[in-house]
């Protein structure tokens, strides 16, 4: 009997922190399914991985977003005054 690899929406996302992209809340649900990313983050903290994190304008996450998807927001949402965290991993 051959043994099943177990490849995920988290070892994508952990996958896709180790070549050097930022991660939002809303990037790992978009891009990967993940309601809570702030487990992965843990879990690549245990692991030994020096993360980062800092606060940005939902605005900025929104442009990356939007270099991959269409994501819309509503008119009347103040996507300048919202702040959100990104993660990534130290090199």
């Amino acid at each position: 009997m051959t043994q099943k690899i177990k490849y995920g929406n988290t070892s994508a996302l952990t996958e896709y922190m180790i070549e050097g992209n930022r991660i939002s809340v809303l990037e790992a649900v978009l891009y990967f399914g993940i309601s809570n990313p702030y487990e992965t983050v843990r879990g690549l903290k245990k692991k030994g991985f020096i993360i980062n994190r800092t606060e940005v304008t939902m605005a900025k996450i929104l442009r990356r977003i939007n270099e991959n998807l269409d994501c819309k927001t509503p008119k009347n949402l103040p996507i300048r005054d919202i702040i959100m965290s990104e993660w990534w991993i130290s090199k």
